[in-house]
């Protein structure tokens, strides 16, 4: 089995080693990655410059463009025959409409398009404390071996959002869920004639059974997209 590997967080993200090491156990693993972080970038492409790629190691490469850009050199030049392309392990969560605004959705979204099953995955935070990722791990095996057994149709893709939990907690269970369709709620405060954006993302509506309710209350949100 082959991967390719992107994010949005940059090619030296903590959840892309992360992610690199459970696909490793199952295959081989290529990494076509931004070369620095472009969260909210949606799926912006490169179309008026040039794109500048930098091989790091046999199968590592940054990319001076964002993680659409990073996928379509993958699939087109420098991984063509892989079979699954993963996008994460995003530092923070894509819930609900995220999905339009998350370059790491945007990475999976156009492998999709690109005829590649495709996975996204992010690390919902509550707290501001840095995410252990080796304790993601195991959450991460599990879903992708529940994940790699399911059919997709053509342009479908999923997106997975892992619960923050304590460690001492029970087992987090893997649902399938809708998006949660309300927006974050926003607001600007002006300051000095400036408008500063302000939201607070656990106060986001979380409608029962949606994808927001399911990871906010401990579990693995799978939602398969469109």
């Amino acid at each position: 089995m082959k991967f390719l590997v992107s994010n949005d967080d940059g090619v030296a993200a903590p959840g892309l080693s992360a992610l690199v090491e459970v696909l490793s156990e199952l295959g081989e693993v290529t990494v076509v990655a931004p070369a620095q972080e472009l969260s909210g970038c949606s799926h912006q492409t490169t179309t008026h410059s040039p794109l500048q790629v930098t091989q790091l190691a046999p199968d590592r490469h940054m990319v001076e463009g964002t993680p659409a850009d990073c996928v379509r050199l993958g699939l087109l030049h420098l991984a063509p025959d892989v079979d699954w392309v993963f996008s994460g392990i995003n530092n923070g969560g894509n819930l609900g409409v995220d999905v339009y605004m998350s370059g790491t959705v945007a990475a999976a979204r156009e492998a999709a398009w690109m005829g590649k099953p495709a996975i996204a995955l992010s690390q919902y935070r509550r707290s501001k404390e840095p995410v252990v990722w080796t304790t993601v791990i195991p959450q991460v095996h599990r879903v992708i071996a529940h994940l790699r057994s399911e059919t997709l149709p053509a342009g479908a893709f999923w997106n997975v959002n892992l619960p923050e939990r304590d460690q001492a907690a029970q087992e987090a269970r893997i649902v399938t869920c809708p998006l949660e369709a309300a927006p974050l709620p926003v607001r600007y405060e002006i300051q000095n004639g400036q408008f500063h954006y302000r939201a607070t993302y656990q106060d986001r509506p979380r409608n029962p059974g949606s994808d927001v309710d399911v990871c906010f209350s401990g579990d693995i949100a799978v939602t398969r997209i469109p």
